[in-house]
């Protein structure tokens, strides 16, 4: 008996099931079902922190109701600290907007004057992105939230620019940012 003779293929079906174990463990052991592990992340690093409030030198601890993080200025002299505004996640903001295929989640930081002082988009799952790359990312477009102030309508191709062939995304982008920045303004700016 040769040992090409010995030799026998894995029937598919335990070929396809060791595969899918193999792919699970390396995926962090996510859920097949349900948001993905990269949509519930907690997406508040130092630099993104500082990326949509440049002006701040330290930041609280995520507390509160809804959950925001305190964002603080020191003083070089006195060594005080000021607060300088709030940096929360719309996706802790309920009820989350969501684009074309899925929820996007965007961090942002709102000063004591009701206006954005940075926004970014952390996390969106949508088809087009496939063939457009982060369409979201294109330049200028996350930057025109920038100094909006929480009362503002953000409607698309009015207020908001908008993008050709992403009006659902856009809209419900636009929508959560302007859900959530209200509510975070009626919760912590008096």
């Amino acid at each position: 008996m040769s040992s090409r003779d010995s030799f026998r293929p894995l029937p598919r079906n335990l070929l396809f099931g060791a595969l899918l174990t193999i792919a699970i463990l390396f995926n962090g052991g996510s859920s097949l079902s349900g948001a993905s592990a990269a949509s519930r992340a907690d997406y508040t690093a130092l630099p993104l922190l500082q990326e949509v409030m440049p002006e701040a030198d330290s930041f609280s601890e995520k507390a509160g109701e809804p959950p925001v993080i305190s964002a603080f200025k020191e003083d070089s002299v006195t060594g005080e600290k000021t607060l300088m505004g709030y940096i929360y996640l719309t996706s802790d903001v309920p009820p989350e907007a969501n684009g074309y295929s899925a929820p996007i989640n965007v961090l942002i930081g709102l000063g004591l004057d009701g206006n954005i002082t940075g926004l970014k988009v952390v996390y969106y799952r949508e088809s087009l992105r496939n063939n457009w790359g982060d369409f979201l990312a294109l330049p200028g477009f996350q930057e025109q939230f920038v100094g909006k102030h929480a009362t503002e309508d953000f409607r698309v191709n009015y207020d908001v620019d908008g993008i050709s062939r992403a009006t659902i995304t856009v809209r419900a982008m636009a929508k959560g940012i302007r859900h959530s920045i209200r509510k975070v303004a009626q919760a912590y700016l008096r």
